[in-house]
């Protein structure tokens, strides 16, 4: 399996949409009442407002079954009626716009982050099609549309063919300088030879001076309706098409490859909510599976002062499992290369790569491997570039037994999150040279008994409750102190709370 970028980020720009659609009725009355408004005070957005609904509303009409074709709906309809509009105009128009419709789905109770995101980023795009005309995806219709209106071309129209689900032909759509009477005329055919003696005979006696030339092209079938004499029309639309669809390409291939700058910009808003460690560490496990093709995440801290690593949080895992985890590196080789190579790379790195492991067997202790069914996997490290250091790294993969391909633009994308993975995690670190010292390891045993002497169970009830001895309650608080740098329990109770071990 190929992993996508652009299909999870399409993703939530269909939640946005959705979102948009869904309340659509109501958006509009909020956009008209905020026009109205700014028409009683005679402000100059008014007009500008005005004709931006009405680019909306237009488009409306006209349903469509995806986001991608609704916002290139939306564009061709703003160029038409609000292109006047100077980009500053333009990104205030949208923005009030944007704005209106978060109070508005708010106050119908829709408060997650994650839906207001979707639409900021619908929008984020709106704006990039608006305003960024030189690096659009070239359109399909109006380059047809274009070829069929040259006027140095002896081309009168070009028909859009489709199947009906009998199997015949029939004309989805036209392009060029088609009279409204043939249009209405022309039904369908049951093979190509029919449609075009059925259109060439509702075209009467122009159809006699006519000639219709299937143009196949990749899954799309066209009809060319040309100048009976000219025999160089097909062979020019053939390099048109091939021409558009080299740029068509090309242009797809330039937006895949920035799309990790789209996944880093969610991301970092994402982890920017967290307001404690404990909150920094869900945030970015959830994150990284949240605006990555990926389906879990389990996170860990690093420790350069022994070695070792141990878990921190599981998103979509068993977390208990994952907190479980203490490791040296000398029993993870593939980890203890990787950060060998870093040390010979120097301290001074702003970019620190992901490691791919196609086999996870290959490079994990198999008794990992086979708890988690890990397939494949990739290794993202956090760091913080800032500080030049690495403080841990998350694994993530695709669910259980599941291997997967990793492509240039989820490798950048992973860098990314990892470095402002690092630098929020340094941030709550309270300036320590290491995360594993505000977040110390204890064992499953050792937070039960941490739980219960924060519930204020004395060292016999706690004994009592877990069948353990006394002598041996005494030495798992003992530990805990000496882990948690604690001088007692209240200490280690209050480090626990702030860390979110308990």
């Amino acid at each position: 399996m190929r992993l996508s970028l652009s299909d999870k980020l399409g993703t939530i720009l269909q939640e946005g949409w959705i979102i948009i659609q869904q309340h659509r009725d109501d958006i509009l009355s909020a956009w008209l009442d905020q026009c109205d408004e700014l028409q009683d005070k005679q402000h100059a957005a008014a007009r500008p407002l005005k004709l931006a609904i009405d680019a909306f509303s237009s488009q409306w009409l006209h349903p469509v079954n995806d986001a991608g074709e609704w916002l290139a709906a939306l564009r061709r309809e703003w160029e038409m009626k609000v292109g006047e509009l100077s980009p500053n105009q333009t990104t205030v128009m949208l923005t009030m716009m944007e704005n209106a419709i978060h109070e508005t789905i708010q106050s119908s109770g829709i408060t997650e982050f994650r839906s207001h995101q979707a639409i900021q980023y619908v929008f984020s795009k709106l704006h990039e099609l608006i305003n960024s005309s030189g690096c659009m995806e070239p359109d399909w219709d109006r380059f047809l549309e274009q070829l069929a209106s040259f006027k140095q071309l002896p081309v009168e129209w070009i028909a859009g063919l489709a199947k009906s689900a009998d199997g015949s032909l029939y004309v989805e759509k036209w392009y060029g300088d088609v009279s409204p009477s043939l249009v209405e005329s022309v039904k369908q055919g049951e093979t190509m030879f029919s449609l075009c003696e059925h259109i060439l005979s509702c075209m009467g006696e122009e159809g006699k001076r006519r000639r219709l030339v299937p143009l196949p092209w990749g899954d799309a079938m066209f009809l060319v309706c040309a100048e009976e004499e000219e025999r160089l029309v097909i062979p020019f639309l053939l390099h048109a098409l091939e021409q558009f669809h080299t740029t068509q390409a090309a242009t797809a291939r330039t937006k895949e490859q920035t799309l990790w700058k789209d996944a880093a910009l969610l991301f970092d808003q994402w982890i920017m909510r967290a307001k404690s460690l404990h909150e920094a560490i869900e945030y970015i496990s959830s994150g990284f599976v949240a605006y990555l093709p990926f389906e879990r995440c389990a996170l860990f801290a690093y420790s350069s002062a022994d070695e070792s690593g141990f878990g921190l949080y599981g998103y979509q895992l068993d977390n208990n499992q994952i907190k479980s985890i203490h490791e040296h590196i000398d029993r993870l080789p593939i980890i203890k290369q990787y950060i060998q190579r870093l040390q010979w790379l120097g301290r001074h790195m702003t970019n620190v790569p992901p490691i791919y492991v196609p086999r996870a067997s290959q490079g994990l202790p198999a008794k990992y491997v086979e708890q988690f069914q890990l397939e494949s996997i990739v290794i993202a490290p956090i760091y913080v570039p800032s500080e030049s250091r690495l403080i841990g790294a998350a694994i993530l993969d695709c669910g259980p037994g599941t291997s997967f391909q990793l492509s240039n633009d989820i490798y950048t994308a992973v860098m990314k999150f990892g470095q402002s993975a690092g630098e929020m995690l340094a941030k709550f670190s309270g300036g320590r040279p290491e995360l594993v010292q505000s977040t110390p390891h204890l064992s499953p045993r050792e937070i039960e008994v941490l739980k219960l002497v924060a519930e204020g169970a004395s060292t016999y009830e706690a004994a009592k409750r877990l069948h353990l001895s006394e002598y041996t309650v005494r030495d798992y608080v003992s530990a805990i102190l000496q882990k948690m740098n604690a001088k007692n329990r209240t200490e280690a109770i209050v480090k626990a709370i702030r860390d979110g071990i308990i």
